[in-house]
């Protein structure tokens, strides 16, 4: 809990607003229950890509009981991942590891800078949620029925709960350590099996496939979705090596690359591609020589490859390009490897005096105490960025300085911190790397508005306002802007023609009439305000 104490501070930010904030599905009386008939993003302007009704039904609960104030949602968050290290403490307690070496590996887990994401952001909850009910199926794992319910909890949390299933595939090998043997009976991988049929029919019951449909991931959102077969294949591997290399020396997740442009993708003879291929073919060849071994470290190294591969972009493209809340359940299967290891230095093969094995203790405290605290600190820090939305982009923006999204956010959240001088440049330095980004061109040309005191300004505020209705028609507060900008450039016709249009698209929509009527009174004083900014 200590590293998260602050988040209890923060404020909503990013898409916390559109599933919490501006959801009005939430907070109708049956939401609880209605969630397991709609998708994850039901209520907010986007697609049906996920099924994830335990994430929802817990948010909504968490506002009934608790209250919609963003520190109730925080400390829910910081209390699951409390609940995932004693959980994974416990888990390597049952597999047999040593009291010594189980603290580390959940002390890890605790620490780990990867934690901070998914703790930090509220919506990141879809991380934590299914960890904890896979962690309690792997508990679980020697009774079939209770696996495979909590089993079905954690995939109605999030789809790459499905990684779980290796753990038991993997153990239908007999597993020997030196407590005896490890073997999963065929009763309880049917009832795995049950949960995951289950969980698939009630996907396709609802019209969503296994696969979220390339219509419904946003090539801003995530480019390497529309990059060429081999360009992507290169570029994910190269990001994949990235979050390797950060789950095992958390120092500061950046990447400069621009997926945007396909020449400089990364290619066959690219050395971070050469690395991360090397790292996977390591890991997942060690996998297989344990397994062989039937060692049974090999199912928590299993585990963790096969929660990493789904959020790699490296087997298919997902919705997002950067999300550290994705190496939570893979930092759980490195965890309980890191346990697995311990162990086997606790368990000496002759006998030990208590006064022999004593300095021995004390060494390995010295060496693990200072280590521990400084991925708390690291922790505690990563966190941070998280407080508001004017931090988290900036923090963003600084470590993917190629990723429009970032930029484009960040100028948003000037403008709703009603900076929008500040944020001109950051909307610029978006468009500069992609012009295909709506948000962006709407919100430059709002911020011109509010800030521009000649003709110049206000024909680039309409520059980038038709350009953003170019790219998405049916975009009412668009319509109104535009109309404003040809107002104050002395064309009232052509803007009681864009304000009639954007009635159109938003009968009643107050700027849009005002400054229709200002139009068509052909009025000399300045128009009213531009529409708020686009999230």
């Amino acid at each position: 809990v200590v590293p998260y104490v602050r988040t209890l501070g923060f404020e909503f930010v990013f898409d916390d607003l559109h599933l919490i904030v501006h959801n009005a599905f939430l907070r109708e009386p049956w939401s609880p229950c209605t969630a397991f008939v709609h998708h994850f993003w039901h209520g907010t302007p986007y697609g049906a890509a996920y099924y994830r009704p335990l994430v929802v039904a817990s948010l909504a609960l968490n506002g009934r009981l608790l209250g919609w104030g963003p520190a109730r949602f925080h400390l829910v968050n910081v209390l699951l991942h409390a609940a995932n290290a004693a959980l994974l403490l416990s888990l390597a307690r049952r597999l047999g590891c040593p009291e010594r070496a189980a603290f580390c590996g959940a002390a890890l887990f605790a620490l780990h800078p990867v934690a901070a994401w998914p703790v930090a952001s509220v919506v990141a909850r879809v991380d934590l949620l299914p960890a904890f009910f896979v962690l309690l199926a792997w508990r679980a794992l020697e009774r079939g029925s209770i696996a495979g319910a909590l089993f079905l909890m954690a995939l109605l949390s999030k789809e790459s709960a499905a990684a779980f299933l290796v753990v038991p595939i993997l153990a239908l090998r007999e597993m020997k350590d030196e407590d005896g043997t490890r073997r999963t009976s065929g009763p309880v991988l049917a009832s795995l099996g049950a949960a995951l049929l289950a969980c698939i029919g009630m996907r396709f019951a609802l019209g969503l496939g296994l696969l979220p449909g390339p219509d419904l991931i946003d090539p801003l959102t995530n480019p390497l979705s529309t990059l060429p077969g081999v360009a992507r294949l290169f570029g994910a591997l190269k990001l994949a090596g990235r979050y390797i290399v950060y789950l095992l020396a958390p120092v500061r997740f950046t990447d400069p690359a621009n997926y945007f442009d396909s020449g400089s993708s990364a290619s066959a003879a690219d050395p971070a591609g050469i690395l991360a291929l090397a790292l996977f073919v390591v890991w997942a060849g060690a996998i297989v020589v344990l397994w062989l071994r039937r060692d049974h470290v090999a199912l928590p190294m299993a585990f963790a490859l096969a929660s990493f591969l789904p959020a790699s972009n490296f087997v298919v493209p997902i919705a997002s390009l950067y999300a550290q809340n994705f190496l939570y359940m893979p930092l759980l299967g490195l965890c309980l490897t890191v346990a697995e290891v311990l162990a086997r230095g606790e368990r000496p093969a002759g006998v030990m005096t208590r006064s022999t094995t004593r300095p021995a203790h004390a060494r390995k405290i010295l060496v693990a105490a200072p280590l521990l605290a400084l991925l708390g600190v690291a922790s505690c820090m990563e966190a941070w960025i998280w407080r508001d939305g004017v931090t988290l982009m900036t923090a963003w923006s600084e470590r993917f300085p190629n990723y429009p999204l970032a930029h484009s956010a960040l100028g948003v959240a000037l403008l709703d911190r009603g900076d929008p001088a500040a944020a001109i440049a950051p909307l610029r330095r978006a468009l500069a790397i992609t012009d295909r980004s709506v948000e962006a061109h709407y919100n430059l040309g709002v911020a011109l508005l509010r800030t521009g005191r000649d003709r110049e300004a206000w024909e680039e505020a309409l520059l980038h306002l038709r350009r953003a209705l170019e790219l998405t028609p049916e975009f009412p507060q668009a319509r109104a802007n535009a109309a404003r900008a040809l107002l104050l450039l002395g064309q009232p016709a052509e803007a009681a023609q864009e304000a009639r249009e954007a009635l159109r698209l938003a009968p009643g929509f107050p700027p849009a009439r005002e400054i229709l009527d200002e139009a068509l009174t052909r009025a000399t004083s300045a128009p009213p305000g531009p529409a708020g900014p686009s999230r």
